[in-house]
């Protein structure tokens, strides 16, 4: 690393003026920046679910529905149905909408002399009393209406069909203000999830104004009442501010955009970013007997800058598991992103802090920083306590992480987007209304493939539909099927399907004109979608209902002339589910080989790596352990956990380890070698700790709750581990005496001997 230091110091002015024109760089390119809520979109395109969403989307005419509900005390109100028939009308005209259905323009069936008449439900809002009662008793009493209009009559629907590939929000922003426009004397719900996108995106925006701002004072405060200099402040500072508009710079010119998790990528680098800043202005400050600044830049670079390094790449190692380990987009993208910021934070410490601190002058006193480093009888006393308890420190732990492990199997997962609300918000309030009066918001599809005018297909749906129904939280399954048997009603041969091909082929060509037939029953009418409701719950719940689904239509599509899929949310739902999984398990392994690597190669020694990820290891058992415990869900936020805990918390290690070398080359036993490593690196690790669990608290006044549960963990996480790597570690070497250690106390002996013959 001495070459590295005497290159950086040669030319300081040069790095410095890059760093200055990349910074400017980055700081424009931020203007462009986007937010993507859609929780679709984070999962793979590759992914089947989402491979069959977007062909419905493409042939039905949209995948994703907007709910604006209206709540008035009679909704067939001469008023409230006239302005229900404005909106309707207004609202097909918004760019990006594909079909708008509400009480106003729903397929009407009735019978004539001549036969049957298809037309709309309200061609013209009664304006007498008498033609409203009878109008509110007609549609309350057909099943046709059950997913328009609550069954009490005073909420209905007006469901707006978002074409695909359209920007969602954008779309759902323009609903929400024509809408808005109307000044409605009624209550107004804006439900689905196009407008909880919207929620989600100003969420985002709120937390990054609120919590960026928020983890930098704390880092500030952190630093000045343990460096109690402003250099000491700013310095470190001024690495975790670069490499945050570096990051989003850099994302901003790759057009990729702000998720509900990258959004946290500030406070992350802000909280451990730090941490080089802190190493490499502890070891300046600790050398004050060097009068030349520069020598000691130099000296301060040389001998913590590999240790500083080896932290940044393991931290990066943990971020990018997500990458190699993750199957959803979003995380994926979170790990490279996170990687990189870490890397711009990494070579910001390591060239424009020494750069800096080269041309200043540290005011402190030489005697006070030379008594911190000599007197070292606290940390001795320290050290003989934890050598004394060892085995009592072995066995404590043993029982903790045993009673931790028993914890993890209690875990659940959580998915479901409703959950990331909190209970008081909008979102909430609307989908409770939804789920009282229609049974939720969540969408379902059954792509159905076969002759779709032939009755045994049909009738094969309609058991479809039986068995929806009967499902507790799947509510008004909806078909051709319903349009054709209330057809069949109308012409007086019972409310059936009919018995043969001919006869629904001369019903559905009576209706095939109708603005629903082509959101139902594709052109050549060998596909057709039941559509139906699901209930928003967890996210177990929601895998039971398409493990159900899926297990009916195993035996459904046995009959050869009919095929189901299903598709929608709850599937999508499911497969983030199963996708949680699958990142966790293979993240952590990515993880935890490449730390265990990193540490091998620091330290020589195989044995020196198992020790070196002991700390970190258990940190991470006991984490998960009071996550079960505690009824804390895995989610798309509390997954990352082991991955950023290992990148993170392995760095204490690397610290402690790399400094212990440099002792016991100079002190006569393992106690005298832990306890001025206490003193000095330690030092470093305790203020890391308390800046970056600190740094990562202020995630408890995240808007989303999933981040506020990762902030929690990762803040005990940090003061495990590095509580462990203080205590735990010291105890696991004074109990087993690793050989590769001992070599380093030999070589002291060595030279003491070779010094007395060379005396002689």
């Amino acid at each position: 690393m001495g070459k590295f230091a005497n290159f950086v110091i040669k030319y300081r002015w040069m790095l410095i003026s890059l760093i200055l024109i990349l910074t400017l760089l980055f700081a424009y390119s931020i203007k462009n920046l986007k937010i993507n809520s859609d929780f679709v979109s984070y999962l793979p395109e590759s992914d089947e679910a989402v491979k069959l969403s977007k062909y419905i989307g493409n042939k039905y005419g949209g995948n994703l529905t907007a709910i604006v509900a209206i709540e008035s005390d009679d909704v067939f109100k001469y008023e409230t149905l006239k302005a229900i028939y404005n909106l309707t009308e207004k609202l097909r005209y918004v760019d990006g909408v594909s079909y708008v259905m509400s009480l106003t323009n729903a397929i009407d069936i009735k019978g004539t002399d001549e036969g049957i008449e298809i037309g709309k439900l309200i061609s013209e809002v009664p304006t007498d009393k008498q033609s409203l009662r009878e109008l509110k008793k007609y549609v309350l009493s057909k099943d046709l209406y059950k997913n328009l209009v609550s069954k009490d009559g005073k909420v209905t629907l007006i469901m707006c069909r978002l074409s695909d590939g359209v920007d969602k929000v954008k779309v759902a922003r323009e609903i929400k203000k024509v809408v808005d426009a109307e000044n409605l004397k009624e209550k107004v719900y804006f439900g689905g999830l196009p407008f909880q996108m919207i929620d989600m995106n100003e969420m985002i925006i709120d937390d990054l104004k609120i919590l960026t701002p928020l983890v930098g004072l704390v880092i500030v405060i952190i630093l000045f009442l343990s460096f109690k200099n402003i250099r000491g402040v700013v310095i470190p500072f001024l690495a975790v501010a670069l490499s945050v508009v570096w990051t989003f710079g850099t994302m901003a010119i790759l057009k990729i955009p702000l998720t509900i998790i990258s959004n946290t990528i500030p406070v992350i680098l802000t909280a451990i970013g730090s941490a080089y800043g802190i190493h490499i202005v502890n070891k300046f400050r600790e050398d004050i007997g060097i009068l030349d600044v520069k020598e000691r830049s130099k000296v301060a670079l040389s001998e913590v800058g590999l240790a500083v390094f080896l932290a940044g790449i393991t931290t990066m190692a943990g971020f990018m598991s997500f990458v190699f380990g993750s199957y959803l987009i979003m995380i994926k993208e979170f790990g490279i992103f996170t990687s990189v910021g870490v890397l711009y934070a990494l070579v910001i410490s390591l060239t424009l802090l020494p750069s800096i601190l080269s041309f200043l002058k540290w005011e402190g006193k030489t005697d006070r920083v030379s008594k911190k480093k000599t007197n070292n009888e606290f940390q001795f006393k320290i050290v003989k306590a934890v050598s004394k308890a060892r085995y009592v420190i072995l066995i404590l732990t043993f029982v903790f992480v045993l009673a931790s492990v028993i914890g993890i199997f209690k875990i659940n997962r959580e998915v479901s987007i409703l959950e990331y609300f909190k209970p008081q918000t909008n979102v909430r309030a609307t989908e409770e209304m939804l789920k009282k009066n229609f049974g939720g918001s969540l969408p379902l599809y059954i792509l159905v493939k076969g002759d779709i005018q032939s009755p045994e297909v049909l009738k094969e749906m309609k058991k479809v539909e039986e068995f929806l129904k009967a499902m507790p939280n799947v509510h008004n399954p909806q078909s051709i099927v319903d349009i054709i048997e209330e057809m069949n009603y109308v012409m007086g041969e019972g409310k059936k399907i009919p018995d043969t091909r001919e006869k629904v082929s001369n019903l559905m060509f009576l209706v095939e004109g109708e603005e629903i037939f082509s959101q139902l029953v594709s052109p050549d009418k060998d596909e057709a979608l039941i559509q139906a409701m699901v209930t928003y719950e967890s996210s177990t719940k929601i895998s039971k209902i398409v493990e159900q689904i899926e297990k009916y239509f195993n035996s459904a599509n046995n009959k050869g002339f009919v095929e189901f899929k299903q598709t929608g949310m709850p599937l999508i739902y499911k497969h983030l589910d199963d996708a949680i999984i699958r990142s966790q398990i293979q993240s952590l392994i990515f993880s935890l080989i490449f730390v265990f690597a990193i540490m091998v190669v620091l330290l020589k020694s195989f044995w020196g790596g198992l020790i070196g990820i002991v700390p970190v290891s258990l940190t991470i058992v006991v984490i998960y352990g009071f996550m079960g415990y505690y009824g804390i869900p895995l989610d798309i936020a509390t997954v990352l956990i082991a991955g950023v805990s290992l990148g993170m918390g392995i760095d204490y290690s690397i610290h402690f380890m790399n400094r212990l070398k440099v002792e016991l080359k100079e002190s006569d036993s393992f106690e005298m070698a832990i306890s001025k490593v206490l003193g000095t690196t330690g030092i470093a690790i305790l203020i890391n700790v308390l800046s970056v669990a600190l740094g990562f608290f202020v995630l408890v006044f995240a808007s989303v709750i999933p981040l506020q549960r990762f902030g929690i963990m990762i803040l005990l996480t940090m003061f495990l581990s590095g509580g462990a790597t203080l205590i735990l570690m010291p105890t696991i070497i004074l109990i087993f005496k690793p050989k590769f250690l001992e070599k380093l106390k030999a070589e002291k002996i060595e030279r003491e001997v070779f010094a007395e013959i060379n005396q002689k």
